[in-house]
């Protein structure tokens, strides 16, 4: 078999894969297994997982302010798992689970992996590019909150928590564009969804 064979044969496996439609127990079942990924990705790493991705996080956020101006260093405590911008004893900002975007890369690790459709080299790349654009985004909304505090632009209640939901919710939404167009069946398997829950109705012909 050459090589053009090759390629074309998994092409058409790849679009036999995309294209067939889930049967509803099918799709029950990824529903199901989606949440269970979902939830051992989020509290089974818990305190290492949030622990090692904050470190870079904070590391890239303080060199970033150090860029902009404002000196505040990049700190580990490990003996409490903690990672900080700023001095651990006065002024400094810690970086927590919730700042790590953990619970965004939990929730699509379920929506991906368990996918009825696409191949596992799709779904893998899918997750690898969801996770760096997650991570540089979350990492730019991090220094984004803090210059905004360091300024005195807005007190920290209001640029943290009313700030990271409306730029959490245009993330999301970016992110799912980048899935549907890496990953081909991932909208059409909600669609399919749909289709079972409201069928279409037929039209009904006299004669």
């Amino acid at each position: 078999m050459t090589t053009k064979e090759q390629t074309t044969r998994s092409e058409g496996r790849d679009a036999v894969e995309d294209t067939a439609r889930p049967s509803p127990r099918e799709l029950i079942l990824y529903i199901v297994i989606a949440i269970l990924v979902a939830v051992i990705v989020y509290f089974l790493p818990d305190i290492y997982f949030s622990f090692y991705l904050a470190i870079p996080t904070a590391y890239l956020s303080s060199v970033m302010l150090n860029g902009l101006g404002l000196p505040l260093p990049f700190v580990v405590d490990w003996a409490n798992y903690g990672v900080f911008v700023g001095n651990t004893v006065g002024h400094s900002y810690q970086i927590i689970k919730d700042c790590t975007g953990v619970q965004v890369i939990a929730v699509f690790s379920g929506l991906i992996f368990p996918l009825p459709r696409g191949t596992w080299r799709r779904k893998g790349l899918a997750m690898a590019v969801v996770s760096v654009i997650l991570f540089i985004a979350n990492v730019l909304r991090v220094v984004y909150e803090i210059w905004l505090v360091e300024m005195g632009i807005l007190p920290w209640e209001l640029a943290h928590y009313p700030m990271s939901f409306v730029l959490g919710v245009a993330g999301v939404f970016v992110l799912c564009l980048v899935a549907i167009w890496l990953l081909p069946g991932f909208i059409e398997t909600y669609e399919d969804m749909l289709f079972y829950l409201f069928p279409p109705k037929t039209k009904e012909t006299t004669t």
